[in-house]
């Protein structure tokens, strides 16, 4: 995961050295520039490269608590979603989430 936040950082970096989201000097939106085209095709990429891995990683953690993993759901509420499930991703682990294991 930190692997997957450093990626995002310099993703982010090089979108906005390509003129993703650029104002003008008038304030309008610019258009972006070579580079802002491929760094907004790899950044599209690389989501859907890592959302099954990411989803997966969030619901393990949810088990580890012994949390149900459709609680992941919860991060489709808007505004407080996303909170809930990371305090509940914060929980200590819980050695009755070993039922999730699936190995008796």
């Amino acid at each position: 995961m930190l692997i997957d936040l450093v990626i995002w950082i310099v993703l982010g970096i090089l979108a906005r050295l390509g003129g993703a989201g650029v104002t003008d000097a008038s304030g309008a939106m610019t258009g972006p520039n070579g580079l802002g085209i491929v760094v907004s095709i790899v950044i599209v990429l690389f989501a859907l490269a890592t959302i099954v891995p990411s989803l997966a990683l969030t619901v393990r953690r949810l088990h580890d608590a012994n949390l149900s993993g459709f609680f992941i759901f919860l991060s489709l509420v808007p505004f407080v979603g996303g909170i809930i499930v990371l305090v509940m991703t914060l929980l200590p682990s819980n050695p009755q989430g070993q039922r999730f294991d699936g190995v008796s």
